[in-house]
């Protein structure tokens, strides 16, 4: 089956050497489904190598299915108390996604019919699953909040720190205008007769997108949410550098296995499917430089799972 409209991904990799144990962890039904996933996200990631128990009440029950890529478990029938777990997990951090993606799955059906039986019969054999996706992102970009624009900076790596921004809020009845120097912005707020800062955020990343230079610097977004973030006024800002950006060692381990989290729409709600994957035809020594906004091949490694709300 191929999943050809994915519109949002995440990949996640292991940081902590070694897991940890963890009790207790609150799990939430999956919608209307037998799934239930822990509710915190920090909590996700299971070790596939240690044994798991899963609690309805005080009464242990063994899960049909168990997703180690999402803390999540499928059961035999729906809970009739809290469900909790106990897991080994282990710390992850987001190594990068894909803007669009298309995710291949299939299985092998083999033949069991007997001699002489009037039809055929087949049964489940081997799984596996395959897909690509276009406009790989790093979650290492530079990036700063300027009062709920967030600004993130287009070089790769440490170089976007080098990146800088200011608003300036001086005189009566001034238009919104931006300026660029060398590795600074400087946003020179419209303002009332009255000298007081009018620029919303939404006209400034107009303003920002619209210039040549300033584009080339950074890319706008909305710090939590359009509603909120684009209505607000910037006001007078003191320069400020972006940071984080950074090219972390884990990058260099490609070749590992990645914690996959794929959306897509199946035509009547969103899917979440995750699972374990692997890239291929990539070197351990491919930098992030040289995979942002290239069309990656991947393969699972083992099932992926669908989780629908």
């Amino acid at each position: 089956m191929a999943k050809t409209r994915g519109i949002w991904s995440a990949f996640y990799i292991q940081t902590s050497a070694d897991s940890v144990a963890d009790t207790a962890m609150a799990m939430a039904r999956v919608g209307t489904t037998l799934w239930y996933q822990v509710t915190s996200s920090s909590d996700y990631y299971w070790d596939k190598a240690k044994a798991i128990k899963v609690y309805d009440g005080v009464t242990e029950v063994v899960p049909l299915e168990i997703d180690y890529a999402a803390g999540a478990v499928r059961l035999a029938s729906a809970a009739s108390g809290e469900v909790t777990a106990d897991a080994y997990k282990f710390a992850c951090a987001q190594l990068g996604g894909f803007r669009s993606f298309s995710l291949d799955e299939s299985m092998e059906l083999i033949e069991c019919g007997c001699f002489e039986d009037d039809g055929e019969v087949y049964e489940p054999g081997a799984y596996s699953a395959s897909g690509s996706g276009e406009g790989f992102w790093s979650s290492v970009d530079a990036y700063h909040d300027f009062n709920g624009l967030t600004l993130l900076a287009k070089p790769i790596g440490a170089a976007g720190n080098a990146i800088s921004a200011e608003c300036i809020v001086s005189g009566n009845n001034t238009p919104l205008t931006i300026a660029v120097v060398g590795n600074k912005i400087t946003i020179n707020s419209a303002t009332s007769s009255g000298g007081a800062a009018t620029s919303k955020n939404w006209q400034i990343k107009n303003a920002i997108e619209a210039s040549a230079a300033a584009s080339a610097l950074v890319r706008c977004r909305y710090t939590t949410d359009y509603a909120t973030n684009s209505q607000t006024v910037m006001g007078a800002i003191t320069q400020a550098s972006l940071s984080g950006g950074a090219v972390p060692e884990m990058l260099s381990r490609f070749g590992e296995e990645v914690i996959a989290v794929f959306y897509w729409d199946s035509g009547a709600s969103l899917i979440r499917t995750s699972g374990l994957i692997t890239f291929e035809d990539q070197s351990v020594d491919t930098s992030v430089k040289g995979l942002v906004g290239k069309n990656l091949k991947f393969k699972a490694l083992g099932l992926l799972y669908d989780h629908a709300g």
